[in-house]
């Protein structure tokens, strides 16, 4: 169209067409130039994934789920936008095969529940596999069959180079030491500063993963437990109920009881529990008991293993039903707690292989280990003789079948060291009385002894810690004697003394013993007391001879007293010393007129001589 001036409007409409077109073919132009700058290639990254090990999963349990992801792509034909983008790439081509940022989340569904959070990986290179591992946990309502997983995968991979800017060569002095010398050399090295950035794409999808849920083998469940009997140093019983909460029948069933430190377990013979050979691998809410409740029978199972421990028989253990087991449990401790044991069983399989169930642990409380208290003591006890000593204690807890022991060390010696009491209730006082022997070197002394109990708890004997106690040596019966008789040498007469008894104890069929020496002799050297009372006195009398010959002046004789003492027991007395004096010998018969004949005679010459 030719504008001639005169229509305006067909200009306009000229004008506005020719913009149309010039825009329509920038558009092109603008569109073919990024279809040919875009990067290319075959094989793009990307990321599969597949469970490893076993997918088969427990209702009610925690299991691992291994998952093994990787990047299937393989370098081959890549096609660049421009030369820029070729150039950097070369030498790098890995970075384009490789997905970046991964992230994997697995989901779980109604009834498998997924307690593991997403994880990332930063990089995945092509066929360089990771393995990852997810927490996943089966309802217990969930029934047996296939179930789909899914795992939601997101991931960046390079989509082309964005810009690439280049800077002139710098030297970077580098410091490098030689080695096996301690010379160090600097050199100068040229590098190509550069900066760029890379654009990526992002990818999302899902890979679906499947897993199988089982049914359930044998799970036990504590139903109730009770405990009987329960204390330190005793027997007791644990009575347990447990469930069986699987899906299937463990047939000719055993209960068995894992004991914590300081507890070990015993079989009655007329209980079910029965010691069979097996192997015991090595957690747990409380329930309810089910309506169905085992009753154990005689049938022996065939379960055999490698180890031998106490077990319960509990027959065919079917699922839902509750079985009963009764353990005896020797407890060796002596602190009072709540101690945690453990129950598990062991079964035959539908193929006839032993398997066991889960363990489940529960509490016992334990009491502490009986104990009583010394009131008094009591010692009867003398100086080289036998005697009583009289306990009274009180039992912290109810006993069966108690005695009382004790225990000694020279210079006492036991000579009956239990003393029975019976079934003693906690609180109440009782008397012991053992028979000591306190030697010839025993002082009159506190000389330390133990005491014990031992009692019956259920079908043993147990035995409490020691209590040490005093037992007091009396002394023996001391006597003072008083009076110093004389006897002339060479006669024979009765002398006597006074005895007096100044111990702190009555004495009783006393008699005195006289010990004869030279130049003494008797043919009666005892005299008879009978009882003496503390402070009394008695006197005794011995027929003694004095040999003519002997000196006068002081002898000293032994004297000691054989008596009964306050527990009737026969006990001599330290010997005292006895004072005899000893006169000069009577002259003989005839002897007498002689000598006054003889004084005369001298007399009467001392007469004449001095008259003449």
């Amino acid at each position: 169209m030719v504008y001639n001036g005169k229509n305006p409007k067909g200009w306009e409409r000229l004008f506005a067409n020719t913009v149309i077109v010039l825009t329509v073919i920038t558009a092109v132009l603008i569109l073919l130039t990024n279809t040919a700058s875009a990067l290319t290639y075959e094989d793009k990254p990307n990321v599969t994934a597949y469970i490893v090990g076993s997918n088969h999963l427990t209702r009610g349990n925690y299991e691992i789920l291994n998952v093994v992801v990787y990047n299937p792509a393989e370098r081959k034909k890549v096609d660049y936008a421009y030369e820029e983008e070729s150039m950097f790439f070369s030498g790098r081509e890995n970075m384009l095969f490789t997905a970046y940022n991964v992230e994997l989340k697995l989901e779980g569904n109604g009834y498998v529940e997924v307690k593991t959070p997403e994880q990332k990986i930063p990089a995945l290179p092509p066929f360089k596999p990771v393995r990852l591992q997810f927490v996943v946990k089966v309802d217990d309502d969930a029934k047996t069959g296939e179930y789909l997983l899914k795992l939601r995968v997101k991931f960046d991979r390079i989509d082309g180079l964005e810009y690439l800017d280049t800077y002139p060569p710098q030297e970077v002095p580098v410091q490098k030491v030689v080695s096996g010398t301690n010379e160090t050399l600097t050199e100068e090295y040229r590098v190509l500063t550069e900066a760029y950035k890379i654009r990526y794409k992002e990818v999302s999808f899902e890979i679906p993963l499947t897993v199988y849920v089982e049914e359930k083998n044998v799970r036990l469940e504590i139903a109730n437990v009770t405990a009987e009997n329960m204390m330190g140093r005793a027997k007791g019983r644990v009575i347990v109920w447990v469930k069986n909460v699987g899906d299937k029948t463990g047939r000719n069933a055993y209960l068995i009881l894992e004991t914590p430190p300081g507890f070990t377990t015993s079989t009655p013979q007329n209980d079910m529990a029965t010691p069979v050979p097996m192997q015991i691998p090595s957690a747990m809410p409380s329930t309810t008991p089910a309506l169905a409740t085992i009753k154990p029978t005689a049938v022996q199972p065939t379960v055999t293993a490698s180890v031998s421990q106490p077990t319960y028989y509990i027959g065919d253990f079917k699922p839902g039903e509750v079985a009963k087991a009764v353990f005896y449990v020797k407890v060796n401790v002596r602190e009072e707690g709540n101690y945690t044991f453990k129950v598990r069983a062991v079964y035959l399989n539908e193929y006839n292989q032993t398997e066991y169930s889960n363990e489940v642990p529960f509490g016992v409380h334990v009491a502490k280990a009986p104990d009583f208290k010394v009131k008094s003591v009591q010692s009867k006890v003398y100086v080289n003789t036998k005697g009583d000593v009289i306990v009274k204690i009180v039992p912290t807890v109810d006993l069966k079948d108690v005695s009382v022991y004790i225990s000694t060390s020279p210079p006492l010696s036991v000579l009956s060291a239990k003393y029975y009491l019976g079934d003693v209730r906690a609180g109440e006082e009782y008397t012991a009385v053992f028979k000591i022997q306190a030697s010839n070197d025993a002082k009159p002394v506190t000389y330390p002894a133990e005491i014990r109990l031992k009692y019956r708890s259920l079908d043993e004997y147990f035995e409490s810690d020691p209590i040490e106690i005093g037992i007091k040596v009396n002394p023996k019966m001391r006597l003072e004697v008083y009076g110093t008789p004389k006897i002339q040498a060479g006669s024979e007469a009765v002398v006597e003394w006074t005895v007096k008894n100044v111990g702190n104890f009555t004495i009783r069929e006393a008699t005195a013993r006289l010990t004869i020496v030279d130049p003494f002799s008797s043919s009666d050297d005892t005299a008879y007391i009978g009882t003496l009372k503390p402070g009394e006195t008695a006197v005794v009398k011995f027929k003694l001879k004095v040999d003519r010959d002997a000196t006068p002046k002081l002898y000293g004789l032994n004297l000691e007293v054989k008596y009964k003492d306050p527990e009737d027991e026969w006990a001599v007395s330290e010997p005292v010393k006895a004072v005899v004096e000893v006169t000069p010998a009577k002259a003989p018969y005839g002897l007498i007129p002689l000598l006054i004949f003889s004084a005369v005679v001298v007399g009467f010459l001392a007469w004449r001589r001095r008259k003449k």
